[in-house]
């Protein structure tokens, strides 16, 4: 038989050194989930990380990369809501999406800003043409360029 006799401030001292590794051990589990949370959000596409939208400039320039030119400022900016099942018009409009490398399904259920830009450069423009960026986290995740009249276009950032 072994015994272990102890008194009892060392009792204290290693229930608290236990505490204190056992809250330790917790902390660094929930900073290591929200870390895989994080990449698990933008790791679908390397572009995704490199379209940082934070800023207006940044996003000017955005569409400046594609060709576009555009008023200084946005002419609407709207907060939506990406719904967590994807009917037919939402299953389109992200297959834009995942033909220029970006993917909405990684967002359901988010909350995010839309940008709207008036493009001033647009060929053959009969109408106004407008550039909208999806923003989630000052990240550029989806977006399209499409025309305001009814019956009109909508494609990705690329010029057709």
């Amino acid at each position: 038989m072994f015994v272990v006799n102890m008194k009892m401030k060392t009792i204290r001292k290693v229930l608290l050194v236990f505490c204190f590794f056992s809250v330790a051990l917790y902390g660094l589990s929930l900073i290591s989930s929200s870390a895989d949370r994080y990449t698990d959000t933008f790791s679908a596409s390397s572009k995704i990380k490199a379209y940082s939208a934070g800023t207006n400039t940044e996003r000017i320039n955005f569409l400046k990369e594609f060709g576009w030119e555009t008023g200084e400022e946005p002419v609407e900016i709207t907060e939506v809501i990406i719904p967590t099942e994807f009917n037919d018009t939402y299953e389109n409009y992200n297959n834009i999406q995942k033909a220029q490398d970006l993917d909405l399904s990684k967002y359901k259920g988010k909350r995010v800003k839309c940008y709207t830009y008036e493009i001033t450069n647009y060929p053959e423009k009969e109408t106004e043409i407008h550039a909208n960026m999806l923003v989630f986290n000052g990240m550029i995740i989806g977006g399209d360029v499409s025309s305001t009249e009814l019956g009109g276009f909508m494609h990705g950032f690329e010029k057709v």
